[in-house]
């Protein structure tokens, strides 16, 4: 009888132990996989606003020197006073897998963006007819003024309204978790 009791006894704390394992590895795995989202979430949220806030800076710093752009002929605009995109961030998202992260319709948009205005702000042509003091560039000159007013225009309602939503995405997803 008392070995009986022994084996029975022995065989609950090997039962014992063995959930005491099972559960406490079930625990931290949860923990772990908690914790990896919330600091995935906050690296999500910390990039989106990064890409918004240098693409706000970018949509500003073009506002203003398309506003400087004289549509009539008589002023000049000089290469120094010709803007070159901030992209450092742009460029850093890119070159890592966090670019990932931003939901695609926002990177195809982005992309879109940045290339076309690259292309305008390189354009030896328009670069030459903000130079020129000849009646014959006021088309070209306008017609420049309004693909940078449309381009910023859909940079503003269009792509960092999109990042404003991932924003808040990312912050409900932080929110969640508790703070340590």
């Amino acid at each position: 009888m008392e070995s009986l009791q022994f084996l029975a006894g022995q065989l609950f704390t090997i039962l014992g132990s063995v959930v005491g394992v099972y559960l406490a590895g079930y625990v931290t795995f949860r923990r772990t996989l908690e914790h990896d989202r919330l600091v995935k979430a906050q690296q999500k949220s910390g990039l989106f606003t990064a890409v918004r806030e240098e693409l706000k800076q970018n949509v500003a710093r073009l506002q203003k020197f398309n506003e400087r752009l004289p549509a009539d002929v008589g002023t000049r605009v000089t290469d120094s006073e010709w803007p070159r995109l901030r992209l450092f961030v742009w460029q850093a998202a890119g070159g890592s897998s966090s670019a990932l992260d931003i939901p695609p319709q926002i990177l195809a948009d982005m992309q879109a963006f940045y290339g076309d205005l690259e292309l305008m702000l390189s354009d030896a042509e328009a670069r030459q007819d903000f130079r020129s003091l000849m009646q014959s560039n006021v088309f070209n000159r306008t017609q420049f003024k309004e693909q940078l007013t449309a381009q910023l225009k859909f940079a503003e309602t269009s792509i960092v309204a999109a990042l404003d939503n991932a924003i808040a995405g990312s912050e409900r997803l932080i929110k969640k978790y508790p703070s340590n």
